[in-house]
């Protein structure tokens, strides 16, 4: 669910925030980025289980993007992530990219969100997200190598398999 009010946008993820809906969250929040959005406030309430993958989106876009300002914090906001998100966040180097808010109301209005529609996309599409989202955390933390060069492997093989036929 998605809710726009410049220069916050307010997404609430319910279920699993994972492979199947990382590029659609990069997508968005670089084209709210674009329209001048400078704050992402994701209600993880609902959430039971992030995967690597959005992890590594997530943490690719908030390094990128950057602070709200000089001093003014994150610019992504983690409202009631459960213990399970948390731990994957903090075993891969990402909290300290974001800010995270416990035991409160998720922020932003309730009404007049809109559901995000699946966008389509390609194995190819799929695959290279997952790629630079691993490569990502790689490059994030030492400790990220270990856990994910086989995987990083496995996919870059698979892109080049894709792009040779």
């Amino acid at each position: 669910m998605v809710l726009v009010e410049p220069p916050t946008a307010y997404l609430r993820v319910a279920g699993r925030a994972a492979v199947e809906r990382a590029r659609d969250f990069k997508l968005l929040v670089q084209r709210l980025n674009g329209q001048g959005i400078r704050k992402f406030c994701l209600d993880l309430t609902e959430c039971r289980i992030m995967d690597s993958t959005f992890s590594g989106v997530l943490a690719a876009l908030a390094s990128e993007l950057g602070p709200v300002a000089e001093g003014a914090g994150t610019r992504f906001v983690l409202v009631n992530p459960n213990e399970r998100v948390r731990d994957l966040l903090d075993n891969l180097g990402v909290l300290p990219l974001v800010t995270v808010l416990e035991g409160t109301s998720p922020e932003g209005p309730t009404t007049g969100a809109e559901e995000l529609a699946r966008g389509s996309e390609s194995r190819a599409e799929t695959t290279e997200c997952c790629l630079d989202a691993h490569r990502f955390l790689m490059a994030l933390s030492p400790q990220n190598i270990p856990k994910f060069r086989d995987l990083t492997r496995v996919l870059e093989a698979e892109r080049s398999a894709a792009e040779k036929g």
